[in-house]
């Protein structure tokens, strides 16, 4: 079996023991609650509604975590909602620090929302109606229920009116940003379409992967912890950093990934000894040596080379020359 071939299967082997290491559980944090509401209640002003504390109800009123809020759910609600992140500043006092996009929730039914909304750790999340709405709610012993009315805005600053013993029913899940940790091989060819596999955390809602700022001619995210890229051609050899970008950030790995290959030197001049020594020096492999009549390998000089001097060629390329 050629060394080339059981390199292979090696990696072969590592990627699917990776993706089998890689099946824990999703990283994603759910804040507020999915439980149903109990008690319906309804408004016809414009407000906004949010979880102060939880109580009994469960979950956790504020993330606890940085990251990006890719969806959100409403149960038991009618009308158009968007949802909205604010800032707590103790006691009933909140700043407004992000808002997204109105939906027409049609029925009474749990609805998710896609979204990419931002949020911090500490700070909670909130849902504001248009007006005519309907909403759910449930008594629960320690929880406190808050709404503004109006709607507090970005930027601005304002106390809360609370109602205790009540929890509002509303979710989001909030992707932390990814985080990159080990490159499997770290090394191929200039020439790209090395597979590689990627491990960290965090790896949902993957927008792109790139070696160098070069996008990866493919990827696939197994799971949240594992992707598989091909490395994209390279016009250098070298180390260049690879990177995974989410919806939540970007995360780069400790390792780089290293380019081989034979950068082509110049050869012109030299004796053919010297010669071999500078083609294998720089990862080429000698090929053809042509000699002009009466001209030996000792006293000849190198008169012509193909490839050209400055090309960066895959690994193990051969490089011609012509004595004279």
């Amino acid at each position: 079996m050629s060394k080339l071939r059981s390199f292979s299967i090696l990696v072969l082997v590592g990627i699917a023991s990776l993706a089998t290491a890689a099946s824990a559980p999703a990283t994603v944090v759910t804040v507020g609650t999915t439980a149903p509401g109990t008690t319906g209640g309804s408004n016809t002003v414009p407000v906004m509604f949010f979880n102060a504390a939880m109580g009994a109800a469960g979950g956790t009123a504020t993330s606890p975590v940085d990251g990006m809020i890719i969806r959100w759910r409403v149960d038991s609600f009618k009308g158009a909602w968007r949802l909205r992140v604010l800032t707590p500043n103790g006691g009933p006092s909140y700043t407004g620090a992000g808002t997204g996009a109105f939906e027409t929730v049609p029925d009474e039914n749990l609805h998710s929302y896609a979204t990419a909304l931002p949020i911090k750790a500490g700070q909670t999340i909130a849902v504001e109606s248009t007006g005519e709405a309907w909403f759910g709610y449930t008594p629960s012993p320690g929880a406190t229920f808050a709404r503004f009315v109006p709607p507090l805005p970005d930027g601005a600053t304002g106390d809360a009116t609370t109602d205790p013993d009540l929890n509002f029913t509303f979710s989001a899940d909030v992707l932390p940003p990814p985080s990159a940790a080990l490159l499997l091989p770290a090394a191929g060819s200039v020439a790209g379409g090395t597979a590689v596999a990627i491990t960290g955390s965090n790896f949902a809602e993957v927008r792109g992967v790139s070696f160098g700022g070069v996008p990866a001619a493919s990827f696939s995210v197994v799971n949240e912890e594992l992707i598989t890229a091909v490395a994209p051609a390279s016009a250098s050899i070298g180390p260049v950093p690879v990177t995974v970008t989410t919806v939540s950030g970007v995360a780069t790995t400790p390792q780089a990934f290293i380019y081989e290959g034979c950068a082509v030197p110049k050869l012109r001049g030299k004796k053919l000894k010297a010669a071999k020594k500078a083609i294998r020096k720089r990862g080429c492999l000698v090929g053809k040596v042509r000699k002009r009549d009466g001209v030996t390998a000792k006293t000849g000089k190198v008169v012509r080379q193909r490839p050209k001097a400055g090309r960066v060629l895959p690994p193990g390329s051969r490089v011609n020359v012509k004595l004279g």
